[in-house]
């Protein structure tokens, strides 16, 4: 491992002419050590998930083991780079992919910008890393990654922070685990868009009890249309796009919970006794909601309207007879307001 002498070691008089010569030596394999300042690339292969640069250079070229065409990179022995020590990796062939792993443990571990694995999937991709102590930590990478790439995902998978600043192009009808807000970070955003052709929908699911925009329930994606999700490291919001179930279902209870803000229109089950109350949270000026609800085959049920709301017309008691609630919330009276339309058998 080279390192500098310390300043005055070599002006001091006490010095041989080979310690003189030991030193000057060392100033010259650390220079080479500077990314650059070598006049050939280092080369290194995999090995066990390891590679162990030779301490001549500053810039490693990092092949796959056996010529694989991808490997994994877990760590990268210190022996002949000093602590603070900086090195420039890249990929010896873009048909043989490198994935430096971030903290996969031990020493010569990577922690790599924002935590996440960092791909070499073309000989002109970089990433430049400094020695601290036990583990190498990222500094700079080049080209920039790009601003919002596409990523394309065909099934259930879990936001990571590598997806920072991308657009995920869903192509099926799954889920999109999203986790802690804490765990992603203050700044952390991605953008989710539902590419069926098909009238399917992509979930988001949310860690815990976390909303998105107050919205506590898994929020939807209909086909054809997209958010974007960010985090101050504690609550989610979405910037523009529609992520409001087209309808909305739930079961009949003495309470019946309707939240605006996941749907403009429900259907509730069959109702087998009376709805004592109607639990419309969350409104807000102008909140239409249309609740579709349907009796047993007994019939004679009642639902009772929102506390304060003013409503016109009845709803249906035939037996089977299906009846829709339509409400708006007005500003000027602050309350619930509206009119029933009974659907004939």
């Amino acid at each position: 491992m080279a390192t500098i002498p310390a300043a005055g070691h070599i002006s001091d008089s006490l010095r041989t002419e080979g310690e003189v010569k030991a030193d000057l030596e060392s100033v010259i394999a650390s220079l080479r050590q500077v990314p650059g300042a070598a006049s050939v690339e280092l080369a290194a292969t995999i090995a066990g998930g390891s590679i162990t640069p030779a301490g001549a250079g500053g810039i490693i070229v990092v092949d796959t083991e056996s010529a694989a065409a991808a490997d994994d990179l877990t760590t990268i022995v210190q022996t002949n780079y000093p602590d603070n020590a900086c090195i420039l990796l890249r990929n010896a062939n873009a048909a043989r992919v490198v994935t430096l792993k971030h903290a996969a443990t031990g020493s010569g571990q990577m922690f790599l910008s924002r935590s996440a694995d960092a791909v070499l999937d073309d000989t002109k991709r970089w990433v430049l890393l400094q020695r601290r102590g036990t583990d190498w930590h990222e500094v700079d990478r080049s080209p920039a990654p790009l601003q919002m790439p596409v990523v394309t995902k065909s099934s259930g998978f879990t936001i990571g922070p590598e997806h920072h600043g991308s657009i995920i192009l869903c192509t099926a009808s799954f889920t999109v685990t999203v986790p802690a807000a804490t765990t992603l970070g203050n700044g952390f955003s991605v953008g989710i868009f539902n590419g069926n052709t098909l009238d399917n929908t992509v979930t988001i699911d949310f860690a815990g009890s976390e909303a998105l925009n107050q919205i506590t329930n898994a929020p939807i994606v209909n086909a054809r249309q997209g958010v974007t999700l960010v985090t101050n490291g504690t609550d989610w919001y979405h910037l523009g796009g529609e992520f409001r179930r087209r309808m909305a279902a739930t079961n009949f209870g003495a309470t019946v919970f309707i939240a605006p803000l996941l749907s403009e229109y429900w259907e509730v089950s069959a109702l087998t006794g009376n709805v004592t109350t109607l639990d419309m949270n969350n409104p807000f000026t102008g909140s239409h909601v249309r609740i579709r609800f349907v009796q047993d085959g007994t019939g004679g049920r009642t639902v009772a309207v929102p506390s304060g709301a003013k409503v016109s017309g009845s709803l249906a008691s035939t037996a089977n007879q299906a009846s829709v609630l339509d409400l708006t919330f007005s500003a000027a009276e602050l309350r619930w307001e509206g009119f029933w339309t009974q659907i004939p058998v």
